[in-house]
């Protein structure tokens, strides 16, 4: 990691931790949802990474929520627990079903993406045993000994610590062997064949791979929303989490769908005085995005900004760290 990203990391860690403290609840609040945005359009640039546009990310999510939602209402599961056994189950069922579309290529995963989260919302709305389209309801927040994460600040910090171990994981599986295939594969199929790499074998880890972090994300959701609703899971909700990434910038894996999840959250939040101009006022954002920044807020940055900032010598000696 260069001098200038690990200043970068220390400046964004002290602004995360401080947040709160200047934060009312209602923006705690917004941070909140964003912390979980983020977290699945971090899958979800997992996924394009191998060429795989996720569709599916919601209903995993809501599979997350629901295995939470059931195994600590039901058998009193342990927070920790149930969220290790929400991502596992999240992995499981990924399995079974991704293994059948995976290796028919991104149009038929596409497809089936769709197909299969459309096809997961009716089943939650549908199935007694997930509530019906009220809803699963009465969900414990989660708790640590005799801590309780029942304020919007202790929820908040929970989130980083997610957050921060999904970035964590997926910076190190980047820069990895593992990591290198899949580079290969963003790169080019038939050059990634060539060298021997198995492109359904490693599409399909990161499709997995992606899955038990969203099923975290949704055991982390229903901790702190009490309450798991089909309406929550819907399509609808599945296709801003590509807005996320469009928003951030594609060439960014791991920072760019956390700003685009900062950015596509809390503008329209601003707006709940108007709340059915929400929808709108994100199409805009996208539509804005796509016109005049088609690389993302980041591929702006480096086009304009971090590419100025190199020629400088300042720059370039003291926080790159290259000698000039």
């Amino acid at each position: 990691m260069s001098r200038a990203s690990i200043i970068g990391l220390v400046v964004a860690v002290i602004l995360l931790l401080l947040l709160p403290l200047v934060f009312n609840n209602f923006m705690t609040q917004i941070a909140v949802s964003t912390i979980t945005y983020a977290m699945l359009g971090l899958a979800f640039a997992l996924g394009m990474r191998v060429g795989l546009p996720r569709l599916d990310i919601i209903s995993f999510y809501g599979i997350g929520a629901y295995t939470t939602g059931l195994l600590t209402v039901n058998l009193h599961m342990n927070f920790w627990l149930a969220t290790l056994l929400a991502g596992l189950c999240s992995v499981i069922i990924g399995g079974i079903l991704h293994s059948l579309s995976v290796p028919r290529g991104m149009l038929a995963f596409f497809v089936f993406c769709m197909v299969l989260s459309m096809a997961v919302y009716q089943m939650f709305g549908s199935v007694p045993i997930f509530g019906g389209w009220g809803g699963l309801t009465g969900i414990p927040p989660a708790t640590l000994g005799s801590l309780v994460f029942d304020t919007q600040t202790k929820v908040y910090y929970l989130g980083i610590f997610f957050l921060a171990l999904t970035s964590t994981v997926y910076y190190l599986l980047y820069h990895s062997r593992i990591g290198r295939a899949w580079d290969a594969i963003s790169s080019s199929l038939a050059l990634a064949r060539s060298v021997g790499v198995d492109v359904v074998r490693y599409r399909l880890s990161a499709v997995l791979i992606g899955n038990f972090f969203i099923g975290v994300a949704g055991s982390f959701f229903v901790s702190y929303y009490r309450a798991a609703i089909p309406a929550i899971f819907g399509f609808n909700t599945g296709v801003l989490v590509l807005v996320y990434l469009i928003i951030g910038g594609m060439g960014h894996s791991l920072v760019g769908p956390i700003l685009g999840a900062i950015i596509a959250t809390f503008v329209p939040e601003y707006l709940r005085f108007a709340q059915s101009y929400q929808a709108i006022a994100t199409a805009v954002i996208v539509l804005l995005i796509l016109m005049f920044l088609p690389m993302g807020v980041l591929g702006w940055i480096d086009k304009h900004i971090m590419s100025r900032l190199n020629k400088m010598r300042w720059y370039s000696r003291y926080i790159v760290g290259v000698k000039t």
